[in-house]
């Protein structure tokens, strides 16, 4: 297999390098690029990170609606106007308030500090906000600390009298009811996930929460796993006294969701949609700043662009999104069910501007559920974060994968961005999309040991990544958006490129799993068999449907050319997995 990637590789750029097969050969894809190229300004996008991560973000709270002001303020200046309108060209926004049974948390101050043997703060939510857990009740508490080793399990605390004190524990603070129902006050967990290499980052505090409980009125604090090393190490020797303050408030508040368009000239009631949530902890610079001030970045690249003629007026609408994860994403789509069915695509930014060299993580697209999702074997990659569970009869193909992925490819040649993917694995907003059959995609960076952590900061956040990001993600919406046959074609070939490749992928992967099965000693392949043309025949469905789905690019009805094209690519890939499925004996 691994012989196989460089030949792919290499013809990848051979059909790159062929003349068009448009009859129009220019390259339309290719000159908006060169715009973004131009217009897309990572630093300012860098200021905007600076400007969000002051905040706690949450949304319905008032560090989410500061930010949320401050983009309105940007596009006003960008000649933005309030309010929402279909006439051409018209360039809008609104904020969508959504009512909902929600406790909204704030969170105010905190201290963790060592009262006896002496009086010494240890964390302080001033100089990390994520010490403390979010949903944690108000406290003020002087009271014992005892170590229960995991903390996980109720037979952990089988040897320890937690009574009236606090208990400092090795697992998730979401263990805290075992605690509380034990008698103790309060927790202060030390977890770090083991992304986070806390081997190598000592004083790393990982970002946790626990439920809202009105009941047990809780809280819970993190520490680092050096402070903790300490702690244990004196309890050793001598009861240890800590004092806990903690300063938070709940009330009922709308979530908000900020809602930008430019409206499309031709069709205006079919969008291509670009979204980023705004919700995290604080600081969350690559986690989500990153992705919301790209994605204001984008927005005003094209809108400038646009105004000053150096980029095409979307005969689709763009609609740009800032959200409170998942859950507004979802508000947005509850309130605006009639025009799912006319978004073409969605893009959506989460965490685009991590440092490499600073946090090891590499810019990523994660594509949208595909038969490797569900079939996962070599040269396929997840990205560490972990892999989600999608159902095979839900698979649904088309040209957005190998689209996007062409456009962040040739970037990456003319530039040396260092680039990835990984099949889906969800837990970002493009699954509420997914969910309801919209294709989607997202641009990320994993790994990263900032991530969900006091030191996922802004030092760690690069302009330049933000800028190649943008300039990818902008030149394919707009692409799209602008939705010319001659796009129509590029992406033709780039799928038709990607199905031939597919199939060669796929001939190594089921001689694999026959050679494998009979090396085993199995008695009959015949399970192997009827699972390895379980994965072709899903294969050859899914990029019928992906060479098909390249009609609804053109905004006017595509050509008989392109049509019988389409037609071909589809007998062609039609033919390459029945004559697999033969010649393997399925």
């Amino acid at each position: 297999m691994k012989k196989l990637i460089p030949f792919l590789l290499a013809l990848v750029l051979e059909w790159s390098c062929r003349p068009g097969s448009s009859p129009d050969s220019a390259s339309f894809h290719g000159d908006i690029s060169a715009s973004m190229e131009k217009l897309v300004d990572g630093d300012r996008a860098m200021a905007s990170v600076e400007y969000f991560t002051r905040f706690w973000r949450i949304g319905g709270g008032p560090g989410f609606d500061s930010c949320l002001n401050y983009i309105e303020t940007n596009l006003v200046r960008l000649g933005f106007s309030e309010g929402t309108s279909k006439q051409s060209a018209a360039r809008t926004f609104h904020v969508q308030e959504d009512v909902t049974a929600e406790q909204i948390w704030t969170p105010e101050d905190a201290i963790l500090a060592l009262e006896i043997p002496e009086q010494r703060v240890l964390h302080s939510f001033s100089q990390t906000p994520v010490m403390l857990c979010q949903n944690s009740f108000p406290a003020e508490v002087t009271a014992e600390l005892v170590y229960v080793k995991g903390g996980g399990k109720p037979t952990d605390y089988d040897q320890v009298d937690v009574r009236g004190k606090v208990v400092l524990c090795d697992a998730p603070p979401g263990v805290y009811r075992l605690a509380m129902d034990r008698g103790a006050v309060g927790l202060v967990s030390s977890f770090v996930p083991k992304h986070n290499s806390p081997e190598l980052h000592p004083d790393i505090i990982a970002e946790s929460g626990i439920p809202y409980d009105d009941t047990r009125k809780p809280f819970a604090l993190k520490t680092s796993p050096r402070t903790a090393a300490e702690l244990q190490q004196m309890l050793r020797d001598q009861h240890i006294s800590v004092r806990i303050f903690v300063k938070t408030s709940f009330k009922s508040a709308p979530i908000r969701t900020l809602v930008a368009e430019i409206a499309g000239a031709v069709k205006p009631d079919e969008r291509i949609v670009l979204a980023a949530h705004l919700d995290h902890y604080k600081p969350g610079a690559n986690d989500n700043a990153s992705g919301s001030a790209t994605l204001l970045e984008i927005l005003r690249a094209i809108s400038s662009g646009i105004q000053s003629g150096r980029l095409p007026q979307p005969a689709r609408t763009l609609t740009f999104l800032w959200v409170d994860e998942y859950k507004g994403t979802s508000l947005w789509m509850k309130k605006h069910e009639a025009l799912l069915k006319d978004v073409r695509a969605v893009f959506v930014l989460d965490m685009v501007g991590g440092d490499p060299k600073k946090t090891g993580g590499t810019f990523r697209v994660e594509r949208m559920p595909d038969p490797a999702a569900i079939w996962f074997r070599p040269p396929e990659q997840h990205s560490g974060w972990g892999a989600g569970n999608w159902d095979k009869a839900k698979l649904f193909g088309s040209f957005l994968n190998d689209f996007y992925l062409s456009v962040v490819e040739r970037r990456a040649r003319a530039t040396g961005w260092n680039i990835t993917y990984n099949v889906w694995e969800g837990g970002s907003d493009h699954d509420p999309f997914l969910w309801k059959g919209i294709p989607a995609i997202l641009s990320w960076h994993f790994p990263d040991f900032g991530y969900h952590s006091s030191m996922d900061v802004s030092e760690n956040v690069s302009p330049i990544e933000m800028k190649h990001a943008g300039a990818s993600i902008g030149t394919a919406a707009l692409t799209l958006a602008a939705g010319t046959e001659t796009a129509a074609w590029e992406i033709l070939k780039n799928v038709a490129l990607a199905a031939e490749a597919r199939s060669m992928i796929l001939s190594s992967q089921v001689k694999d799993a026959l050679m494998e099965a009979e090396a085993g000693g199995a008695t009959t392949l015949e399970p192997v068999r009827k699972q390895e043309r379980e994965m072709l025949e899903a294969w050859r469905k899914w990029y019928d449907e992906a060479l098909e789905s390249v009609l609804t690019v053109p905004i006017t009805p595509p050509t008989e050319s392109l049509k019988n094209e389409v037609r071909r690519a589809v007998e062609d890939h039609r033919f390459r997995i029945d004559n697999l499925i033969a010649a393997m004996g399925l």
